[in-house]
């Protein structure tokens, strides 16, 4: 798609559980939590696709409240660390469930798998949330609320919306890329709802992106900073771009693994955060990126690998 400049139809949400389609967390076992999550329309790439970045939040949020439910007080978690890796394809409009259950506990630390499963038993995610009790306060109770007996939307207007343009064979992938940062291309709904914009990079190792998200209140967490699932989904969207960018024409591509630290939670009220890709190894068949994220004063926020498979 070229020539006129593509008209977003971004909707904003009120939080990161609603935004991504996420209900019926509840705790099923002593130290075990299930949720679901309508992966519609609302959160494909620009490709039509669903890929890691439309599961990240409800990795993370799963990822952080067997170690809350474990503990009698309910007090409040975050994640140090997430290890995610997605075992193959989701189809638009699935309803998949996440199970969650903590492994290792004390007073200060967990770790916590992860499994996400599609309606139809098979096993699209899995990987590793690493948990930090903190010392902070909320109000209510940290390990309810959202999407506590709320069901997944189903059939609501934005599994509606028209779903991007087939990308043309003959186009390589840094072509696709500089077509969206030019807005000849749109970018994806899952891009449009982060809020995000693209540009290409050059590197001697291959092609680097950076990928910029104005921050909402939308995406904070219960803190009022941004929600950790908030932060690894634009990471990996970052990731999952500088893997189209890298890839030939004609070649399929999926964000296949991503080891995301968080150091530290920026606010939501409007400032930018940049996160740059870069191509550590671009290869035939599995591209590997480093990425790091900065608020809008340069201050670190989180660091990232990832490895895109091409077939």
């Amino acid at each position: 798609m070229t020539g006129d400049r593509a008209v977003p139809t971004r909707i904003v949400p009120r939080d990161p559980v609603t935004a991504f389609g996420i209900g019926n967390v509840a705790v099923s076992g002593p130290a075990t939590v299930r949720a679901e999550q309508r992966v519609g329309a609302d959160l494909v790439d620009h490709r039509g696709r669903i890929d890691l970045p439309a599961l990240a939040v409800l990795f993370d949020h799963l990822g952080g409240l067997p170690f809350i439910a474990s503990d009698p007080q309910r007090s409040p978690c975050v994640q140090a660390r997430l290890a995610i890796s997605m075992q193959g394809h989701v189809d638009v409009g699935d309803l998949v469930t996440g199970e969650a259950e903590l492994l290792v506990r004390d007073e200060m630390f967990g770790t916590t798998r992860v499994d996400i499963v599609t309606s139809t038993g098979r096993i699209c995610c899995s990987g590793t949330a690493r948990n930090v009790g903190v010392g902070r306060t909320v109000s209510g109770n940290p390990g309810g609320g959202r999407g506590v007996d709320a069901p997944p939307p189903v059939g609501d207007a934005a599994d509606q919306r028209p779903m991007p343009p087939v990308i043309e064979p003959g186009l390589d992938g840094r072509a696709i890329v500089e077509q969206i940062a030019a807005g000849t291309r749109p970018a994806g709904h899952l891009t449009e709802l982060l809020n995000g914009r693209i540009d290409t990079v050059d590197h001697p190792l291959g092609v680097g992106v950076r990928f910029t998200v104005e921050t909402e209140p939308w995406m904070g967490n219960l803190f009022g900073t941004m929600h950790g699932g908030v932060i690894a989904a634009v990471v990996a969207q970052g990731c999952a771009l500088a893997g189209q960018a890298n890839a030939a024409a004609g070649r399929d591509y999926q964000l296949a693994d991503l080891a995301i630290s968080f150091l530290r939670s920026p606010a939501v009220q409007g400032t930018d955060v940049v996160v740059d890709v870069t191509p550590v190894k671009v290869g035939r068949r599995i591209a590997s990126f480093e990425a790091t994220m900065h608020a809008h004063d340069g201050m670190l926020l989180s660091r990232g690998a990832a490895d895109v498979h091409y077939r």
